[in-house]
């Protein structure tokens, strides 16, 4: 009997390529297509700007097979890429082959050996020149920057209370979160980001840097302050040749832009002139330290400053404030207009709220989002542990204290099996969908990256991890592990009666039932926290 012959698959994918192209305008980074055969050997590259790849894709695909890098090729039978969009294009133009859609670790390797080659070459392409950068603009940002050095804003701030409100309407930033770094003497300089939920999910990765599979680390621009001895030579060239100015041999700035996966490209126009405006801006706003340290002590709103500075670009308006306290705005439906409401009263009302509440839920529930769903068990219990917890509700939640609910409270007060995870994270995606949709919820992207591709495998493992168990959720899972049926009275009781002699009813149990703070002293902590930012709040309002 002839042997039939074993099908051959090829691995291909799109993939963002690991550093910029500079000099063409705006810096960007492009992407690149690859198809691999079933021995690892890179067939087909094409690299272009980011999304003309995608209806390329199956054109390209033809290509390769026609005409490999690699001499000839094994024709492929199968192909294996990660996304469904690129499966789809593919199989529009391949309808004899066998499109699957899988990891494919394949195309990570190859872009993690790009990373690594042009990581050893970067020093050779550092310029602080580029597309709208001419040196009378980099003279400029050097005068400021050597500004902010002398000013050394790192000794005057308290690390703890290093986060500042940066608004600077005509580049586009609006409450955007300033850290100034270098309060251990190392590493002066600051961090800037989007929003302060930004900030606080980077706070939240460097402090799991022994856990990496966990952290995802947000798009942020720095300033740092470098000794000149550790710049590269062509830098300190081109400083010496346009004279550019420097407040000391410690005091170099080098700004960069860094991405989630901490590739870095140089600056752009916009970005170099708001870096000129911080540091012409911020030691103004330390003029007022006695005031300051009243606000960073919550004894006093924050302190507001609004500065017109002249960068290389003209005249900036900066208005800084700290401590730096995010804004919640009213949202314009009137129902959930109504939750911010109650939200941000000292203390919720809890019978206005699960009124309102239940009025939410029964819209959610006829809602698009919502059809796919078995049942609502999640956004109920979402809605009461932020009341709980942090004296909020939905219209007033934020992204961070919605992530401490979801991989954190959760996790520790809900005795559910690690295998809910896909399902609570398909019902909190739905609902807050629903919220942005219908209520024009402001936090709503905000809350749905959190609840991001990651976020599975994240409360998978949180619900999985014992360290986050109480003595009765340890019991309720024990029991779950012991093949009772947990979800019942009738299980629950067996279990009791074979786990104990005492009676069943002598041991309550949490299951989907909201549970207050562990202890009452981080319940009034928090509670006053939450009320000092709601007066604020109501102040600035």
């Amino acid at each position: 009997m002839a042997r039939k012959k074993k099908g051959i698959e090829w691995v291909g994918g799109i993939a963002v390529m690991p550093g910029y192209v500079t000099g063409e305008g705006e810096p960007y980074r492009p992407e690149a297509l690859l198809w691999l055969d079933n021995r690892q050997l890179v067939l087909g590259v094409s690299v272009e700007k980011a999304g003309q790849l995608l209806t390329r894709a199956s054109a390209n695909l033809s290509e390769t097979m026609a005409k490999p890098m690699v001499g000839k090729a094994d024709q492929p039978t199968r192909i294996r890429v990660a996304t469904t969009e690129l499966a789809e294009v593919l199989r529009a133009g391949h309808p004899n082959l066998d499109i699957v859609v899988g990891p494919t670790p394949e195309v990570d390797a190859v872009m993690a050996s790009m990373r690594e080659h042009m990581g050893d070459h970067a020093d050779e392409e550092q310029t602080y020149l580029g597309p709208g950068l001419p040196p009378d603009a980099v003279a400029s940002f050097f005068r400021s920057a050597a500004t902010l050095y002398r000013a050394h804003p790192w000794a005057h701030i308290p690390a703890n209370r290093s986060v500042f409100s940066v608004t600077i309407e005509q580049l586009g930033l609006r409450d955007a979160a300033l850290v100034v770094i270098g309060q251990m003497g190392e590493s002066h300089g600051f961090i800037l980001f989007g929003s302060f939920d930004e900030y606080l999910l980077f706070h939240e990765a460097a402090s799991a840097l022994e856990r990496p599979e966990d952290m995802t680390l947000p798009r942020h621009f720095a300033l740092n302050f470098e000794r000149g001895a550790d710049l590269s030579p062509s830098l300190r060239k081109e400083v010496s040749k346009h004279r550019w100015e420097v407040a000391g041999a410690e005091a170099w700035p080098w700004p960069v832009a860094v991405d989630p996966d901490l590739v870095a490209r140089p600056p752009s126009a916009k970005e170099l002139t708001f870096t000129e405006a911080i540091c012409l801006s911020l030691p103004q706003l330390l003029m007022q330290r006695a005031a300051l340290e009243v606000a960073w002590k919550g004894a006093s709103p924050p302190i507001t400053t609004t500065v017109k500075v002249s960068t290389h670009a003209g005249d900036v308006e900066v208005t800084l404030r700290a401590p730096h306290q995010p804004v919640v705005e009213r949202p314009p439906v009137q129902l959930m207009a109504d939750l911010f409401e109650v939200g941000m009263q000292e203390e919720v009302d809890d019978e206005s709220r699960a009124e309102l509440e239940d009025e939410l839920l029964e819209r959610f529930e006829d809602s698009p989002e919502a059809q796919a769903l078995a049942e609502l068990s999640i956004a109920p219990l979402v809605l009461d542990y932020a009341a709980s917890y942090f004296n909020a509700t939905i219209a007033t939640l934020d992204a961070h204290e919605l992530r401490e609910i979801v991989f954190g409270i959760i996790p520790r007060k809900v005795s559910i099996d690690a295998a809910a995870a896909s399902g609570i994270i398909a019902e909190l995606r739905a609902f807050y969908s629903f919220l942005k949709r219908e209520f024009a919820l402001k936090q709503a992207d905000a809350c749905l990256r959190e609840l991001g591709s990651d976020a599975v495998k994240k409360l998978s493992a949180a619900l999985s991890d014992k360290r986050n168990f109480g003595m009765a959720k340890s019991l309720f899972m024990a029991g779950a592990e012991a093949g009772f049926d947990m979800r019942s009275q009738k299980g629950i009781d067996a279990w009791m009666r074979q786990a104990s002699s005492m009676p069943p009813d002598a041991f309550p149990l949490p299951f989907g039932i909201p549970a207050r703070p562990a202890s009452r002293a981080d319940a009034v902590a928090k509670k006053k926290q939450r009320k000092e930012a709601k007066k604020a709040r109501r102040k600035n309002r």
